[in-house]
């Protein structure tokens, strides 16, 4: 008679191995965690997301890296996020332009917002204003409609790149009153705005962030604020939505992106605790010197549906202004 003790024991074996696995994975996280942000450091969203990074470095229990890798309208971080391990420990500051308007923009895009990434939730708002240098004479919306309407192309516009929210919030301006301005892409936001206190452009869009110490020392004059609400900082500065463009989609954003398959009681975890990020007293505090805003609606599904929302608007757009970054 064949003993079945070896059997036995060759199948409790088998399902050892079987669970090991699952035994041995840590919780996560085990170790640093990494954010990558597509612009420079020192701006407003680097801000954000280093504010992020302290609290839910506490949180988590584990130091959260912050990783610039500015250009292509967010295109380097977005492309270098994708091709990292879908762990959750390489997340992506996703935006507008490299979530939303890049596909657009790019003939060749390295990366794809829906299939490349899963939205973990939004993590703040943020406004642009327009704005005009006093030298030009433009007081308000009306002024610069008159003047754009009366000398076709004599006005010249800065914006951070072509293609980048700075450009196309401006030609949401020009498309909806019919205006015909001369578009001068920078190198960036900063840039952009020495060429408007320098003389070489009348108007451009830049961070609110950015343009209140320009506001309060009175080299430039706010026109309107592309958001749906107005800003404390600037009370008498009308919103879009004031001035009749009712269709403009909302004020910019900054959310987090993994790598798609990230799994998801991870982006459970990293919605979890980011929930409360607005509810600590030194965060807010950190937020108003950055002019951000508490986001409207949580969850994966709230970048989701504002991703969508921004390409229905923005695609057609960028498509009839033939706007092809190489």
């Amino acid at each position: 008679m064949v003993s079945k003790l070896p059997r036995f024991a060759l199948a409790m074996s088998l399902a050892a191995l079987a669970v090991s696995p699952l035994q041995a994975e840590p919780a996560y996280p085990n170790k640093a965690i990494t954010v990558v942000v597509p612009v420079a450091a020192g701006g407003a969203a680097d801000g954000l997301a280093r504010a992020w990074g302290d609290y839910i470095g506490k949180a988590l229990g584990q130091p959260v890296v912050v990783d610039n890798k500015p250009g292509a309208n967010g295109s380097i971080a977005a492309s270098y996020v994708a091709k990292q391990p879908a762990n959750g420990y390489t997340i992506l500051f996703g935006s507008t332009s490299n979530m939303s308007l890049n596909p657009f923009s790019y003939k060749t895009l390295t990366y794809d917002p829906v299939k490349d990434f899963d939205p973990v939730l939004m993590l703040a708002g943020t406004s642009q204003v327009l704005v005009a240098s006093p030298a030009s004479g433009i007081r308000t919306l009306d002024d610069l409609v008159k003047m754009a309407r009366a000398k076709p192309d004599a006005l010249n516009y800065g914006s951070a790149g072509k293609g980048n929210s700075t450009h196309l919030n401006v030609e949401f301006v020009a498309q909806h009153y019919g205006l015909q301005m001369t578009h001068v892409p920078y190198k960036g936001a900063a840039p952009a705005m020495v060429g408007l206190l320098g003389g070489e452009t009348q108007i451009t869009a830049d961070a609110i962030t950015s343009v209140i110490p320009q506001v309060k020392s009175g080299k430039v004059v706010p026109i309107v604020i592309f958001g749906d609400k107005r800003s404390p900082a600037l009370p008498g500065v009308p919103t879009v939505y004031e001035a009749g463009l009712k269709e403009f989609p909302a004020g910019g954003w900054y959310g987090l992106m993994v790598p798609k398959g990230t799994p998801k009681d991870v982006i459970v975890r990293l919605n979890d605790e980011t929930k409360k990020f607005w509810a600590d007293p030194a965060v807010k505090v950190r937020m108003e010197a950055l002019q951000m805003d508490p986001p409207t609606a949580l969850g994966p599904e709230a970048v989701a549906r504002t991703m969508r929302e921004e390409a229905r608007v923005w695609g057609p757009i960028i498509t009839r202004l033939g706007i092809q970054n190489d």
